[in-house]
């Protein structure tokens, strides 16, 4: 995407977004502060999930590469 063009936007996914976040906005104070923590533990789960799946992906590679090195010498 070059610098000044417009980017289109998926309306239902706006739509949903805006109605969750006015959703949030409903929920009183007290288990508003309940509902950001529990949203922020997801998150760092999703998060620390998604690292090492890619370490486990990084970690397969090097095995596949040493394996055939040594198939290769053989």
């Amino acid at each position: 995407m070059l610098p000044g063009q417009v980017k289109r936007s998926d309306v239902k996914v706006d739509t949903e977004r805006e109605e969750k976040r006015l959703a949030e906005m409903m929920i009183p104070k007290k288990k508003q502060r309940l509902y950001r923590k529990i949203m922020h533990a997801k998150k760092k789960v999703a998060q620390e999930a998604r690292i090492l799946t890619e370490k486990r992906r990084q970690h397969d590679r090097r095995q596949k590469k040493n394996q055939k090195k040594i198939s290769d010498t053989l």
